[in-house]
């Protein structure tokens, strides 16, 4: 077993993993797959929910939003001037 794939003992942290991201266009391509929905539909419905959860975020909202989950926001500005928000998402077991 290599080391990144060990489990942490107790009190330790587990090891981060390379986050995987899901860009827009393979987001598109995974809901007409769902859905069988049309392309431009989709964009629409998509472009659409994505504007309004980030108002939502922008606004300090927690979101409820199942099977997503429950996220809290806490933000902090960074040295930029720009805004860092935190997400902290609760999931129920799948």
């Amino acid at each position: 077993m290599a080391l990144s794939e060990r489990k942490p003992r107790a009190g330790e942290k587990a090891e981060p993993e390379t986050a995987k991201v899901l860009q827009k266009r393979e987001l598109l391509s995974l809901v007409g797959h769902r859905t069988g929905l049309r392309q431009n539909e989709i964009k629409t419905i998509v472009e659409a929910t994505l504007a309004e959860l980030g108002e939502a975020i922008a606004a300090g909202m927690t979101l409820a939003l199942p099977p997503l989950g429950r996220a809290r926001i806490s933000r902090r500005a960074d040295g930029t001037g720009g805004e860092v928000i935190t997400l902290r998402l609760r999931r129920r077991p799948s």
